[in-house]
């Protein structure tokens, strides 16, 4: 999801807004240097506008910057918007919302701004503050020099926690060159209520069908460490990051060594973004859902078709499209839960498919919400993964990581460009 940052959003945001690739109109940099020259400004604003345009400057790549021509004052003018900065600016989300077929969020700090937004133009919008929220990773990375290790170690020796980690969070630590010395998670302990590091578990999840599965960087660590440790995880990352075969793997060791008795798939089949749909498949609900892409992606992964109709004819597994879910109840069933394509599910539905999980399972998310949202519903503040790590963070039961590099393919990982 790329983020489309008004002048007011950009000033809050500072060096936050220049972690990932956004977008702002010409407009702002217009206001931009209109502040920094105000008499009327107070110097921090004018600070703050100072130390925005050098980041720009320096940051010239992560910046697309939208050109606000007189032809758009026609859509302006269609919308009923007098023609000031703040319309401007929320015309050229809006242009930028439509050249990118919905994948945009308009960040705005002002609320007039939002408002035409929200209510004029209909774009998804969110504050800066929301915004930073989002940035949530499950772990902190910590670029610490010699002084700042010894005071983490005397805080890890009397378990302070210095760098505010919530609970399930884990922390990597880094030397100034990058590369990683430590890690640990911070927990807090059931009997006396009291924080403190654990280190990772380094469980290698293994069965017939998936052999062992390898961690292949420091971030599906920590997702195995999830996985292992706790009633629910999300996985969130790009295609190919391995969320769906780290997911599989520890579904099928469970499966295979009995610990749950069946592998419950939710899924939401929404057509892919900007494709045409086939319309009407024949055959029985099972039939079309393998035919569906989370057959594509249960087949992919698991095996052949006759393999996976098998495992469903034996009850290992099950397939429940969302518009079958209502009144179902896992309770009884010690099953593992497979929420895929998260992204495509808004908060409704999300709550939804958490409220049907019972005690005895357990539940498994993943999806990348920053780039496969497939329709505009979902997208924004609406989204149901987004929804899920505001409320869940924090909580005993439920453990988060954001894997960040690609091993499909070289070409899959060039194609991450596009």
């Amino acid at each position: 999801m790329i983020k489309f940052y008004d002048t007011c959003s950009l000033l809050n945001l500072q060096d936050d807004a220049f972690k990932n690739n956004f977008a702002i109109s010409s407009i702002t940099l217009t206001e931009l240097e209109e502040i920094k020259t105000s008499y009327s400004k107070d110097e921090e604003i004018k600070s703050k506008a100072r130390r925005i345009s050098k980041l720009l400057n320096k940051n010239e790549d992560k910046v697309d910057i939208f050109i606000y021509d007189t032809s758009l004052d026609e859509i302006l003018e269609t919308f009923f918007l007098i023609k000031n900065n703040d319309a401007k600016i929320a015309i050229s989300a809006f242009s930028y919302y439509e050249k990118h077929e919905g994948n945009v969020v308009f960040v705005s700090d002002d609320s007039n701004c939002r408002l035409i937004a929200q209510r004029i133009l209909k774009i998804p919008t969110q504050t800066s503050e929301e915004c930073q929220e989002e940035e949530y990773l499950g772990y902190k990375e910590i670029i610490t020099a010699e002084e700042d290790t010894a005071d983490f170690y005397t805080a890890y020796a009397d378990n302070k926690n210095i760098y505010n980690l919530l609970e399930n969070e884990y922390i990597i630590l880094k030397s100034p060159t990058g590369e990683i010395f430590d890690k640990y998670k911070w927990i807090i302990d059931k009997e006396t209520g009291k924080g403190r590091y654990e280190v990772l578990k380094f469980n290698k999840p293994e069965s017939t069908l998936f052999g062992k599965v390898c961690p292949k960087d420091i971030y599906q660590q920590l997702a195995l460490d999830s996985l292992y440790s706790n009633k629910i995880t999300m996985l969130r990352g790009k295609a190919g990051s391995g969320k769906s075969l780290l997911s599989f793997g520890y579904m099928f060791n469970l499966l295979e060594h009995g610990d749950i008795n069946k592998i419950i798939v939710f899924c939401n089949t929404v057509a892919t973004r900007g494709s045409a749909k086939l319309g009407f498949y024949p055959g029985s609900r099972t039939e079309k859902l393998l035919d569906s892409q989370i057959g594509n992606l249960l087949i992919s992964k698991i095996g052949d078709r006759t393999y996976v109709e098998r495992l469903i004819d034996d009850g290992k597994l099950e397939l429940l499209p969302f518009s079958d879910i209502r009144g179902y109840d896992t309770t009884g069933m010690n099953a593992a839960i497979y929420i895929s394509e998260a992204q495509n599910l808004d908060k409704e539905l999300m709550k939804l498919a958490l409220q049907r999980v019972g005690d005895d399972c357990i539940c498994i998310i993943d999806g990348d919400d920053t780039a496969q949202v497939d329709l505009a519903m979902y997208a924004g503040a609406s989204n149901g993964m987004k929804r899920v790590s505001k409320v869940f963070k924090g909580h005993d039961v439920y453990g988060e990581v954001t894997l960040q590099n690609i091993y499909r393919s070289k070409i899959a990982k060039i194609a991450d460009n596009m």
